[in-house]
């Protein structure tokens, strides 16, 4: 594939959608395989979980989520989960970055090869954002909190 067929066909898959409902529960998504390559909105303040599915894995699939608006209702989160929810799906590291806070104050939530849950608490500010890629065997997650304490990103099962 020539590289302007494939900047053509990368630019017709960037599609957005807005997840969450502002103040309101927000619905939660299951993202289907053809919708590889959208980059999502994030925009749930609501002191519930919104839940995020993961699509089937497949060889190069990949998702962005941006937190357009802050998360910071007490109890509000953000829960990424994989199809086949099978520990070992989700491997990857967050960066968290406390508002105002100097090196001291990050720190790097990793995944141990066992999980197949991300968990992003409250307090989380609008612009942190996550992405999501897969091999074809396993989902690898990488991104950047800005909050208002560290450990506000969580991997279970």
């Amino acid at each position: 594939m020539s590289k302007i067929a494939r900047a053509a066909r990368v630019a017709s898959r960037q599609r957005v959608e807005t997840l969450g409902n502002g103040t309101s529960a927000g619905t939660d998504k299951t993202i289907q395989t053809a919708e590889t390559g959208e980059l999502y909105y994030i925009d749930h303040n609501h002191g519930s979980a919104l839940t995020i599915t993961l699509p089937e894995k497949q060889d190069g699939a990949y998702f962005k989520f941006v937190f357009k608006t802050a998360l910071t209702d007490n109890g509000g989160s953000v829960v990424f989960t994989t199809h086949e929810d099978t520990d070992g799906d989700l491997v990857g590291s967050i960066f968290e970055q406390v508002t105002g806070g100097s090196n001291a104050n990050s720190a790097v939530q990793t995944d141990d090869n066992a999980d197949h849950k991300l968990t992003i608490s409250d307090d989380v500010l609008q612009g942190s954002w996550l992405e999501f890629y897969c091999d074809g065997t396993t989902w690898v997650v990488y991104g950047m909190l800005n909050a208002s304490a560290v450990g506000r990103a969580g991997f279970g099962t």
